[in-house]
């Protein structure tokens, strides 16, 4: 049962991308603030790999979830691999080769305006029951961890795949950054799955730290000049 507090969520991705599409757009110009609702747009599309999955998914029988690998595939293949591609797919190929994005820590920036077009339209289509099978998430605090988990999965494939426009071994970390992302995402859907709430406290605080770091890495990072 979904209680009414938790429709509010529904607010936290559109209003976590417009302050940063005022914000930044004031201070890097109307350039970069073009690239950031194309990122957003970008997020939205990719929401369709995730119902494609689910589909699929169900059509298949694999969402009979009555065993650790059932459990495991689904958490980490249906969704967490699907969500990820999509976001992943206009994100690499047609966000991140723009001139604008000319610092790893724009890199970030995009991924995390992808992932809330992605919770703009995930979270509300998971509300109305718009994809096939719906697990048993403690439904009301999934609504509201939904939006900061995925700006962490942003940051780690933002980390990554915004350093690999820079670096010379761009194909491993464009790598990195999609599976990492993904195992993130993953281990947090486990985590609701199972409700350990142990290990999802475990997983939300090292995630932050993980984070922070990476954030802070790409912040002080510089391209080498050409």
């Amino acid at each position: 049962m979904i209680r009414p507090l938790a429709y509010y969520t529904l607010a936290f991705a559109p209003v976590v991308a417009l302050v940063m599409y005022l914000y930044l757009g004031r201070k890097y110009g109307k350039a970069f603030q073009k690239a950031m609702l194309q990122s957003f747009l970008a997020g939205i599309l990719g929401v369709s790999v995730l119902a494609a999955a689910k589909l699929l998914s169900t059509l298949l029988g694999l969402n009979d979830l009555r065993s650790m690998k059932r459990l495991l595939f689904y958490s980490f293949i249906t969704i967490g691999f699907a969500s990820e591609l999509g976001k992943f797919i206009l994100y690499r190929y047609y966000i991140i080769p723009k001139k604008v994005i000319d610092k790893p820590i724009h890199g970030i920036t995009m991924s995390v305006m992808t992932a809330m077009g992605f919770c703009a339209i995930a979270l509300p289509g998971f509300f109305l029951n718009l994809f096939p099978t719906q697990p048993s998430y403690p439904v009301t605090l999934y609504a509201f961890i939904f939006v900061p988990a995925n700006i962490i999965f942003a940051v780690v494939m933002g980390f990554f795949v915004g350093m690999a426009k820079f670096i010379k071994t761009y194909f491993m970390f464009t790598i990195t950054g999609l599976f990492g992302a993904v195992f993130f995402h993953g281990l947090f859907i486990f985590t609701l799955m199972t409700q350990d709430f142990k290990l999802l406290t475990l997983f939300t605080f090292g995630s932050t730290i993980i984070v922070f770091i990476l954030g802070i890495k790409a912040a002080l990072t510089e391209p080498e000049p050409d």
